[in-house]
């Protein structure tokens, strides 16, 4: 399935919310084992030859074209084998009922997809549904969810029903007909021109409403195509789900209704995923409902005393768990990495996690120890990943699942390196992360392993944010990270100092805890290896990047991330590393 393609529904789906039509055909009730209207009417057929006493050799349809000289209709074959309505419905429901064998099996239900569809439409983001089924499994799952549709299932209800744009409940427009009041449209001819009420209704719903096709080729029904391609342009985007291999007909109305082809695995997976996108967004809109100021300012009064410790606890874990589920409900990675798919995923994660980096930046500035805590926890929590037997992964795309936890990283990062938190920072930088993970579903990995590192080579880090920079990373992070600090900076180039001090300390931490994969000594590289040696010439040495690391070479142990615990607590082991680290980036940065 393209998740990418998946998304980009999902996201003008909770957008544009009722904006857009389902236009459903028999693939949808595939799984459900409902035969198609071809099968129903084949099966009809052959109940006429042996009620006439003969034998169908080959074709069913070919049969009845060569006895009676044209087509098969519904409506010829039901006046043939039953005389009354009742009868006619009666002839008709073991192709759309189970019976009590088939109940068994749980054929005959609603599927997964209807269920979805459902679901979405209870919540308003679906109000229009065209179907050229003759089954009622929409209407089961509707009335499962608590919905009462209003139901259309020929040209002279549409008179009667309530037009669309004033309707407040979701509308189910069966264009060939329904089963209970056998009034089908299933010939060539009735399928090639629709009667003049029906068409002038559907192309105003093609006009008004974005498209979303599924289970449906288009190959039988010419006159629906018809109208989709008339003149008239919808105000909004159209989608045409295929498995396997596109028909022609869906290549022709993608181009000509400049909509998107979407390859799916079937019905059910499709509209599941759907939902599930489109409900994780819809429930982290409806966390920020709360009002960002009125969370930063509950926060601020959990943070003045210990008799809130409870109350802040919650609110951290509420928009933890918040993040977490919105990550992973897009934590499929099945496709190519491309600079779209990147700035999705951006998109996503950076919504998803600036509740916490936000609250982060107060606990880090005003808490206690203990308030900072959980933020080491959760970014461990980030960092894993649920795994699907059979589960498909592009090498290379997984590490768009690192954006979040690595952006809340880097912010607590520079936090700590601003309010001198070095003890809490230190604690954090020494968790590790269960299986599974992004990185491994069998190995545990340090979290500075994970979050500290580029996985990333330059040249894709730049052509992922359409940049040219020696070290792309440093920029990236900076440039997402700078606006939630800017009430914490007089100037921007304080903010600058802070980041590449946190930044070059991030690095020695890692090569001091051992965090390089290889046995071979190694640190990530990052432009503060350029910009110190532009402050050493700046201001003449008075940058505070500059004063900050000469004073570790004065204070020794008591210099604050020292005295704090970091490096052991000891300023040999510092220098020791530091050393080290010089040595690998005078052979390795770039000039």
């Amino acid at each position: 399935m393209s998740i990418e393609r998946l998304t980009t529904l999902s996201f003008s789906m909770y957008s544009n919310k009722g904006a857009y039509a389902l236009l459903l055909g028999s693939g949808i009730s595939r799984s459900a084992h409902i035969p198609t209207g071809w099968d129903v009417e084949t099966r009809l057929i052959e109940q006429l030859a042996v009620s006439s006493r003969e034998v169908i050799k080959t074709d069913a349809h070919q049969w009845f074209k060569d006895k009676y000289g044209k087509e098969a209709s519904y409506s010829f074959l039901l006046e043939e084998l039953v005389n009354t309505p009742t009868e006619r419905v009666q002839l008709m429901k073991p192709f759309f009922e189970p019976t009590e064998d088939e109940k068994e099996l749980d054929w005959k239900r609603p599927t997964k997809a209807h269920i979805a569809i459902a679901k979405l439409a209870k919540e308003g983001y679906i109000r229009v549904i065209l179907t050229t089924n003759f089954d009622r499994l929409l209407e089961q799952a509707f009335e499962a969810e608590g919905v009462a549709p209003q139901v259309i299932s020929h040209e002279a209800a549409i008179s009667q029903a309530t037009p669309l744009v004033h309707c407040q409940i979701p509308t189910i427009i069966k264009i060939n007909g329904d089963y209970i009041d056998c009034q089908f449209r299933n010939t060539s001819e009735e399928l090639d021109e629709y009667p003049p009420i029906m068409h002038k209704y559907l192309e105003r719903i093609f006009e008004d409403y974005g498209l979303i096709t599924c289970g449906w080729s288009g190959d039988w029904d010419k006159g629906l195509v018809k109208i989709m391609t008339e003149p008239s342009v919808s105000r909004y985007n159209s989608f045409y789900a295929f498995v396997g291999k596109t028909s022609e007909t869906l290549n022709t109305l993608s181009i000509s209704r400049h909509g998107e082809l979407l390859p799916i695995e079937g019905a059910d997976e499709m509209f599941t995923e759907l939902y599930e996108q489109v409900a994780a967004l819809d429930k982290n809109h409806v966390s920020r409902k709360l009002g960002h100021e009125m969370m930063i300012a509950k926060c601020k009064k959990y943070l003045s005393s210990n008799q809130y410790d409870i109350d802040y606890i919650d609110l951290v874990e509420r928009l933890g768990n918040d993040a977490y589920n919105t990550i992973n409900n897009y934590a499929k990675y099945d496709f190519g990495l491309t600079r779209d798919a990147f700035l999705r995923y951006l998109d996503i994660h950076k919504t998803a996690i600036m509740p916490l980096m936000e609250i982060a930046l107060l606990a880090i500035r005003w808490g206690k120890w203990y308030h900072i805590k959980p933020f080491g926890e959760l970014l461990v929590k980030l960092c894993t990943r649920t795994f699907k037997n059979g589960e498909i992964t592009s090498e290379g795309t997984q590490y768009l699942h690192s954006i979040a936890p690595m952006l809340l990283f880097n912010a607590i990062g520079i936090a700590c390196v601003k309010y001198n938190r070095y003890k809490e920072l230190d604690s954090i930088l020494k968790l590790s992360v269960p299986t599974p993970n992004f990185m491994s579903v069998s190995y545990r990995w340090k979290l500075l392993s994970m979050l500290g590192s580029t996985h990333w080579n330059y040249e894709t880090w730049n052509e992922l944010i359409g940049a040219n920079y020696y070290y792309p990373i440093s920029f990236f992070v900076f440039n997402s990270l700078k606006p939630i600090f800017k009430d914490c900076f007089i100037v921007d180039s304080e903010y600058e100092n802070t980041f590449y001090i946190w930044e070059r300390m991030r690095s020695l931490v890692y090569g001091y805890n051992k965090c390089y994969i290889l046995n071979e000594f190694s640190i990530p590289l990052g432009q503060f290896t350029r910009s110190e040696v532009e402050y050493k010439h700046r201001g003449m040495g008075e940058e505070p990047y500059t004063l900050f690391w000469e004073s570790a070479d004065s204070l020794q142990n008591e210099w604050a991330p020292i005295k704090q615990g970091m490096f052991g607590g000891r300023y040999e082991n510092y220098k020791e590393i530091k050393d080290k680290a010089d040595s690998f980036i005078q052979k390795y940065r770039k000039y």
